[in-house]
């Protein structure tokens, strides 16, 4: 009844640095706050969110990865809750590790498919184990590094960290932290296998001293690489991608094993799996840092990759000052091709005309055939010091044709530039002599080219014809099977990750 009296009892106010909380589960060595927070809810069978947290730090954990960087106010609620230093807290996340932290969580941050897959993964909390730290554990639990993406081995006991379940084959994940289902780190979430029993391979040495290295220079936000320069963390993971880019864009799979295969057998390892691909992107990236730039230059040859510049335009969403300075470093390891010394042959002789580029295109206004007008202006911009390949698609042409023309001015003067090449003609009897030939040919063996057919005309007539002649020649009466036209191939481009 309202008119009841109760008798209550008034206790006095709890000191400030005492816990309010009657539990003392303590974080253990290296381990994740997730994983900490969860063993403290479990005696209650309260979810960590509902025990630890009131309305207004509820709304700061609204990101699921919020363990990672947690606000400051989310970390003086869980020391007032559980008696805990507010600094030693701080140890169980990567707050002190500079910048905002996205290449840390995406998970396999170094797998094959951050460049090869549409979109992102967008599952959170994933987590890598070792087998060998969870069987020696008295209280198992999660540690910190397991939890950051592009760690992919254990340290301790040289191991590459189990991702994916092996019985069921479901991904690792941390629970969320607004979970009051019992903490079992040491067991499958889906079909609670024991994952200290799970297989592993032993990480390569120089794949465990790279992590190691990142590991310890991370907080830092400076990146202390053997053999190179010093680069701030957004720079050495610009690098970092563009040379798992050399990789994995537009190589063929054959390559790229005979590749593996090298690495493999200097780090004296087992070959490359598909359940930790980003433990294996990161031994690609220490091979190819190893004696630098030696094994960075042969994973160019073997793969017959690109060049660093046509690289680097792989990389739109760069800025332009870490593309510059990424580029800078890939071209220490694979310089651009040199040209001979006599690449500009032909700026002797256009350099000597008397005619200026004013002239040539007045000459050009003049002229009624359309070829000599044509060759007229592009000679008009190379006499005016523009770049070959510039007056060239200027022009409407190749660069390589633009070359030919140079070729013949050079030779023969300004007249030769300007006309078109008087080609020989082959009578009716022999042309169905040289197309008899060609059907002669044996269907199996390799497919001519067109010089041979060039060659064979001028040999056996005294004619010369041009290649494209040859080539139809071929195409029409070979006994080869047609081939079909394919597409120009185009530039691959990195995903862009929000």
């Amino acid at each position: 009844m309202p008119a009841d009296l109760f008798m209550v009892e008034l206790l006095d106010a709890a000191e400030p640095d005492a816990p309010v909380l009657p539990a003392r589960t303590m974080p253990l060595p290296g381990e994740a706050l997730g994983s900490w927070l969860l063993r403290y809810a479990a005696p209650f069978g309260i979810a960590p969110e509902a025990l630890l947290f009131g309305d207004r730090e509820a709304d700061l954990t609204a990101d699921p990865e919020w363990w990672r960087k947690p606000d400051p106010l989310v970390i003086a609620a869980i020391a007032r809750g559980t008696g805990v230093a507010a600094d030693r807290i701080r140890s169980l996340t990567l707050l002190d590790w500079p910048g905002p932290g996205r290449d840390d969580a995406v998970p396999e941050r170094f797998g094959r498919q951050r460049f090869t897959a549409a979109s992102p993964s967008q599952q959170t909390r994933r987590i890598g184990i070792c087998p060998e730290c969870l069987a020696e554990d008295d209280i198992p639990y999660i540690r910190r590094d397991w939890t950051i993406g592009w760690v992919g081995a254990c340290a301790r006991h040289r191991a590459i960290l189990v991702r994916i379940c092996p019985e069921c084959g479901a991904k690792l994940r941390l629970p969320s932290l607004g979970a009051s289902a019992h903490f079992a780190p040491e067991r499958c979430t889906r079909c609670a296998f024991q994952l200290a029993r799970a297989p592993y391979r032993p990480a390569p040495e120089s794949m465990v001293r790279l992590q190691q290295r990142l590991l310890d220079d991370r907080p830092n936000g400076v990146i202390a690489l053997p053999d190179m320069i010093a680069l701030d963390w957004p720079m050495a993971v610009a690098l970092f991608d563009a040379m798992l880019g050399i990789v994995w864009f537009d190589t063929k799979p054959r390559a790229r094993e005979q590749l593996f295969a090298r690495i493999e057998c200097d780090f004296d390892c087992q070959p490359f799996g598909s359940a930790s691909e980003g433990a294996d992107g990161l031994s690609i990236l220490a091979w190819m840092l190893d004696a630098w730039p030696r094994h960075t230059q042969l994973a160019f040859a073997v793969l017959r990759a690109s060049r660093p510049r046509r690289q680097m335009r792989r990389w739109p969403h760069l800025a332009e000052h870490e593309r510059a300075e990424v580029e800078a470093v890939l071209l220490g390891a694979w310089p651009d091709q040199k040209h001979s010394p006599d690449r500009g042959w032909w700026r002797a002789w256009i350099e000597s005309l008397p005619e200026t580029g004013a002239d040539l295109r007045a000459m050009a206004k003049l002229e009624r055939l359309p070829h000599r007008r044509q060759r007229l202006l592009a000679l008009s911009d190379v006499r005016d010091g523009l770049p070959v390949e510039v007056a060239a698609e200027a022009a409407g042409v190749m660069a390589r044709t633009l070359y030919i023309w140079l070729r013949r001015g050079a030779k023969d003067g300004l007249d030769a530039a300007l006309e078109r090449p008087r080609w020989q003609y082959l009578t009716e009897p022999q042309a169905r002599e040289l197309i008899d030939w060609i059907g002669a040919a044996s269907p199996h063996g390799p497919r001519w080219r067109c010089n041979r057919v060039v060659n064979e005309a001028r040999g056996r007539f005294g004619v010369e014809i041009t290649a494209h002649v040859a080539q139809a020649m071929l195409r029409r009466h070979g006994p080869w099977p047609k081939r079909t036209r394919r597409p120009k191939r185009r530039l691959t481009v990195a995903p862009v990750y929000d």
